[in-house]
């Protein structure tokens, strides 16, 4: 049984981890493989949903910290072990920010596009 599954939803990269999925440097190897298999990968904005996630160890903090990502990275959770998860997550490198709802990291996501360029001004 795979950790997680990786969908392209109209040019975001969505990760669903497995219920109650420990993650460890391993589980983030098999994901860095795994992703690359996706077109434009490494600038596409992707979204992560922690909502399943009920602990990642030390080392794959420091890990996920040290990664730089090209395009945003939207985090959803809605209890209190998904902020905590996606505390450590937005410290990256990378252009990260939490949400409690998919529709709201989506529209973010979507407004920044690929490589993370400037969000649209709100009219």
């Amino acid at each position: 049984m795979a950790d997680f599954t990786i969908t392209d939803d109209a040019g975001i990269l969505e990760v669903l981890w497995r219920p109650g999925v420990r993650i460890g440097p391993a589980e983030l190897d098999v994901l860095a493989n795994t992703i690359t298999h996706f077109p434009r990968w490494h600038a596409s904005p992707v979204l992560v949903h922690l909502d399943l996630v009920r602990h990642i160890t030390q080392p794959a903090r420091r890990m996920l910290i040290a990664y730089h990502h090209a395009g945003p990275i939207g985090l959803t959770g809605r209890d209190p072990v998904d902020r905590v998860l996606a505390a450590f997550i937005v410290q990256s490198r990378s252009r990260t920010r939490y949400f409690t709802e998919r529709g709201e990291a989506r529209a973010w996501l979507s407004s920044l596009g690929a490589a993370g360029g400037r969000p649209v001004p709100a009219r």
